[in-house]
């Protein structure tokens, strides 16, 4: 009977650590401010600006997450933007064409600027201040993921390609603060060029950027590229084996030379074969592919990570984007207590 007892206790003691475990908070940031609503005419630029929410509750419903356990950030400060941006910029900001502009929406500019500061420019904010959040958790839980962030685009002095405000390198100003030395790695899987920071960056020997981007689309920024350290211009319509054997052969070299303390991944969705602006081959299952093939380097030597979801603009991207953080919070990360699907399959 003792013995029983003994078990039974410790039974239970298990079942309390299970139960705390999958109540715990995951270092997976959202906020409903992420998605943006324009009375319908956001739908004139082929990027869904509602994929955040639509990624937010595939996570909740397939792998049995809790909102609570999710954290909100809060929306970036003015003085947080500074750090980056310039004062003529910002102030430029409050011209409608200039909104219309880097949105790539040219009716935009014939809305009140008031309302697009806050039905676009507000929800850039937030994502923004998500990144900066997960830049903070990554280094606390040893990975993070921003359902919102990577807009790699923006210049100290100029937005474009849809990206208003430089969340990456704003995130890095603040962690900079707290640790001057950190060092920081860049790996952007994006389809196009993360010209924005590479700029911002120049020549800081704190951050390493490895790029692997179409050559043949926007933004074709040679004077950013050149401060590049892993530089990998790819061709159009490249696909699945070709695209893997680069970031196989890669990715686990570069790291084992940089060893760096960050690793912050734009995982952007656009390298999908049926994306209408990436122009790559790239299926479903080699971007899941790609995404564990990052996490699990990075979480094989210990190296924080953070994930952001930057650009993908068919309408497969928000199912796309779920079903991989599904693989990497089961299969890679394993994080417990997370529902399981009956047939064990992702």
């Amino acid at each position: 009977m003792k013995n029983n007892s003994q078990i039974a206790i410790v039974l239970v003691v298990l079942l309390s650590v299970v139960n705390s475990l999958s109540q715990s908070k995951l270092p997976i940031i959202y906020s409903p401010q992420y998605n943006i609503s324009l009375f319908g005419i956001q739908k004139l630029h082929p990027f869904d600006t509602k994929k955040y929410k639509k990624v937010y509750k595939y996570i909740k419903t397939n792998c049995g997450i809790d909102e609570n356990r999710f954290y909100c950030p809060e929306k970036v400060s003015e003085s947080d933007i500074r750090l980056v941006h310039t004062g003529s910029y910002l102030e430029s900001l409050k011209k409608s064409e200039v909104i219309a502009r880097i949105g790539q929406m040219p009716p935009l500019k014939f809305v009140p600027n008031r309302l697009l500061q806050k039905r676009v420019l507000v929800p850039m904010k937030y994502g923004t201040g998500g990144t900066i959040l997960g830049a903070e958790l990554a280094l606390q839980y040893g990975w993070a993921i921003n359902l919102s962030g990577g807009y790699h685009h923006a210049k100290a002095d100029a937005g474009s390609g849809f990206s208003y405000f430089a969340d990456i390198p704003i995130a890095a100003m603040k962690l900079w603060q707290k640790d001057s030395t950190l060092k920081i790695m860049i790996i952007d899987l994006d389809a196009h060029q993360g010209n924005g920071y590479e700029s911002i960056f120049m020549d800081d020997k704190r951050v390493v950027v490895m790029d692997v981007y179409n050559c043949q689309i926007y933004p074709r920024d040679g004077p950013a590229r050149i401060h590049i350290k892993y530089d990998f211009p790819i061709l159009q319509q490249t696909a699945d084996a070709e695209y893997l054997n680069l970031l196989t052969d890669t990715i686990s070299v570069i790291l084992s030379k940089e060893q760096p303390g960050l690793i912050i991944y734009n995982a952007g969705t656009d390298i999908f074969q049926k994306d209408p602006l990436g122009r790559l081959s790239v299926s479903e299952a080699g971007i899941i592919q790609r995404d564990q093939l990052v996490f699990r380097e990075a979480l094989d030597r210990h190296v924080p990570v953070m994930m952001l979801l930057s650009g993908g603009y068919s309408r497969q991207s928000a199912g796309i984007i779920g079903r991989s953080i599904e693989n990497i919070l089961k299969n890679v990360i394993k994080v417990p207590g997370l529902k399981t699907r009956p047939n064990g399959k992702i």
